[in-house]
């Protein structure tokens, strides 16, 4: 076999005696050949892929890391180190998604992947309940994700259900259908101390929440006294990766 005008493979046939090969057998020994060079081009594409997407890896957290750095340094002189903290744990969990991400080269992620990428960022996965079917998400509802579980997981550990040793966070998810299918994702927070309503909108951090999942502000919270329940809905179409 040739490649680029050099030969890169040979393909050797045996025989238990000389002979004349037929024009048939020479095209199926051809065919054969073809089909052996297409396997180790595709092969060689997927190990160069592989070889770019880790390279890509490396220079997107160097990237998100510069980020962090230029915004710390920035920051130096803030008194209130929480907000520079918040901010740094946010470019953390876009990091964790970018993770989950590159496994796909950044053309989708698993779902649950994503979610537990984020939340083990916080606190044990055994706080957390997670029921849903798996799905594969675009990379734009990763990272919305990210954000979102990221706040929620927050507000939960200083005011909510993982302030208290025995809290639990069930984060379920479930597609619904109709003319426009949706997914839906509720965040249901239960053995913690009391919930209240907030007094004001909050900061930047519940701003992110009221925006829901993708930015639709398809966002209903529920602050019951036995603990915050949200329901976020997005258009299916947008939250999962589109085959073409």
């Amino acid at each position: 076999m040739r490649e680029r005008g050099r030969a890169v493979a040979v393909f050797i046939v045996h025989d238990v005696q000389p002979r004349v090969w037929t024009a048939e057998e020479l095209a199926f020994l051809r065919n054969v050949a073809d089909r052996v060079e297409v396997g180790v081009a595709r092969v060689r594409a997927e190990e160069l892929q592989a070889v770019l997407n880790k390279e890509l890896a490396h220079r997107l957290k160097n990237t998100l890391a510069i980020v962090q750095s230029i915004a710390t340094q920035t920051l130096r002189g803030v008194s209130e180190r929480d907000l520079v903290e918040a901010f740094e744990r946010r470019v953390l969990a876009l990091s964790r998604a970018h993770d989950v991400l590159i496994q796909k080269s950044w053309s989708a992620a698993k779902l649950r992947a994503v979610m537990e990428s984020v939340l083990s960022m916080q606190t044990d996965l055994d706080r957390f309940a997670l029921e849903g079917p798996d799905m594969d998400i675009s990379p734009q509802a990763a990272l919305s994700l990210s954000l979102l579980l990221h706040e929620l997981a927050t507000n939960a550990l200083k005011y909510g259900a993982l302030s208290a040793q025995s809290g639990m966070v069930r984060v379920s998810w479930r597609t619904g259908g109709g003319a426009a299918p949706t997914l839906v994702l509720d965040w249901t927070e239960t053995g913690g101390p009391a919930v209240m309503p907030p007094r004001n909108k909050g900061g930047f951090g519940s701003r992110l929440i009221r925006m829901g999942l993708l930015g639709t502000r398809e966002a209903d919270l529920d602050f019951k006294p036995t603990g915050l329940r949200a329901e976020f809905r997005a258009p299916l179409a947008e939250v999962q990766v589109q085959v073409h």
